[in-house]
């Protein structure tokens, strides 16, 4: 008898069967909008090729991103609570459910780390982008979180406000170095040798004083501007590691220069407000692995209602470490699914696209912040689907963002090429007319001087009609130059040896007619 795969859902479950054709297609990892397992009723999202075509066929500046699902919001109380807040203050639910999940990644206990089967150091760190034009409330998106969620008891003073001490919040992003400077400061240390009264001597030395930081930059092309820069080097470098929680910094040989975090020893959220067009920089950073390290969630929110909501009560950041070593947990079915995938992928049977390279990660990430939120230190199989749908959403929004830059691209590489030919045509019959005007004035200066003989070259020049003297000289020189006039070193212009023929050839050829009234044949 043939072993059945596990299957989470029973077989009465509408799950059930999507499921099973999802393990054969190896998409569990992949983006959930080209998932099998896509919720009973909630809309995939369009291609984002045709959404991309038709925003620029109708003229849009921008192309439509994507929101969660009105079922997304409904699921849990928690996301009722982040969209009547952000409702409240008039800004997308998607900027402030990215904006409360950077800034809880950023506060939870850097001892937390999450075990989907490849052992307990999973960093929770999270970055996101909000993506709008300028004045879609990006920054009040930010605002609106940071009041909504508040910190933890172990980050806050006695009266509840953050500790500043404990937790950088809101920190601008510069070079690599500062985002490690930011968990740095001094501290008293042993010399290892003692005063005359006996007691230990100490010093003032650099060193980690905090592990909780948040960046925030409400204008993505400074970053992006940045890093193109030589500095820049350093901090996209920096954001690739802080990702994963990898060390920090550096150790230099002057104390005040040394910023180094240990491996695992800080949590970070980060969080960058871009416009859509100034996005496609990053997006172009996708060969060392930059934007596959974001979510991209939409600043426009299309469901915001005409009334006013009221504002909801903050909510307490509510991770508390129950031991030394807090390990948020996976389903063994699921770390089961993981391990085979990642075999896959390291066998090479499983190839992923560029910008999808990080999902497990950064599926792991949201599924874990999601359990932390619910104050469970397990995930569940329910955390696992809604943090897809939260990457679903993300991947959306960047694949639109792509699409449209390419199209708009393309459109423009052939705007130009259509230019340049226009141009090239256009130069071509001036050039032809040119060419024209100056052969007709040669053999008009050739006419004159056999009809009246040799002829001082400022009184030959008199006898052309006005409109044509603009191109004596150039007509002369070529006369002279196919021998049909000579000009001798008293600029006197005489009849040459060759015979004029009107193509440029040389032939006998007659006056042209009308050039005893002292204009071209041809006039």
């Amino acid at each position: 008898m043939t072993e059945q795969p596990f299957n989470p859902f029973p077989p009465d479950d509408p799950h059930h069967e999507a499921f099973a054709v999802r393990e054969e297609r190896e998409s569990i990892v992949g983006c959930a909008y080209d998932s099998e397992l896509w919720p009973d009723g909630w809309e995939r999202y369009e291609p984002a090729a045709e959404v991309a075509e038709q925003a620029i066929e109708s003229g849009a500046k921008a192309v439509p991103l994507v929101n969660l699902p009105d079922e997304f919001w409904g699921s849990r109380p928690l996301f009722k609570h982040i969209r009547e807040a952000a409702w409240a203050s008039v800004t997308s639910a998607d900027a402030v459910l990215g904006s409360l999940l950077a800034r809880a990644a950023a506060m939870v206990d850097h001892r937390i780390k999450f075990d989907s089967g490849r052992g307990p150091t999973g960093s929770l760190n999270t970055f996101v982008n909000l993506i709008g034009p300028s004045g879609a409330g990006k920054t009040e998106a930010m605002r609106t979180a940071s009041r909504l969620l508040l910190p933890p008891r172990y980050l806050a003073r006695l009266d509840g406000a953050i500790d500043p001490e404990l937790f950088r919040d809101g920190i601008s992003l510069g070079t690599g170095e500062g985002m490690a400077e930011a968990y740095m400061g001094w501290v008293l240390r042993e010399t290892g040798e003692l005063d005359r009264k006996g007691e230990p001597k100490t010093e003032k030395a650099r060193a980690q004083v905090r592990h909780n930081a948040f960046f925030y930059v409400d204008e993505g092309q400074t970053l992006t501007k940045m890093m193109k820069e030589r500095q820049g080097t350093t901090v996209g470098m920096a954001i690739r590691t802080a990702w994963t929680g990898g060390a920090l910094g550096q150790a230099n040989a002057r104390e005040e220069n040394t910023r180094f975090l240990p491996d695992g020893s800080y949590a970070m959220g980060m969080l960058i407000g871009y416009q859509p067009e100034v996005a496609q920089d990053l997006l172009s950073d996708g060969g060392p692995g930059t934007p596959q390290r974001f979510l991209w969630l939409s600043a426009i929110d299309p469901h915001i209602p005409d009334e006013e909501v009221p504002q909801p009560d903050p909510i307490r950041m509510p991770v508390q470490p129950p031991s030394e070593t807090p390990v948020v947990g996976f389903p063994a079915d699921l770390r089961s699914q993981l391990r085979r995938d990642q075999l896959a992928r390291q066998r090479g049977e499983l190839v992923i696209d560029e910008l999808d390279s990080h999902v497990p990660l950064m599926r792991c990430k949201l599924a874990a912040l999601l359990a932390l939120l619910d104050e469970r230190f397990e995930v569940t199989w329910e955390d696992w689907e809604l943090g897809g749908l939260i990457w679903a959403t993300s991947c959306a929004v960047r694949d639109r963002l792509i699409e449209f830059g390419r199209q708009m691209a393309e459109r423009t590489r052939l705007a130009q090429l259509e230019r340049r030919r226009e141009e090239a045509v256009a130069i071509h019959l001036a050039q032809r007319g040119v060419d024209s005007t100056v052969e007709r004035v040669a053999a008009w200066v050739g006419d004159k001087v056999r009809e009246k003989g040799p002829l001082a070259r400022g009184k030959l020049r008199k006898l052309l009609p006005s409109r044509d003297r603009a191109w004596f000289e150039p007509g002369l020189s070529h006369a002279e130059a196919l021998r049909w006039v000579v000009v001798d070193e008293d600029r006197v212009v005489k009849p040459g040896p060759a015979r004029l023929e009107r193509g440029g050839g040389q032939g006998d050829t007659r006056p042209p007619l009308g050039a005893e009234n002292g204009g071209p044949a041809d006039e």
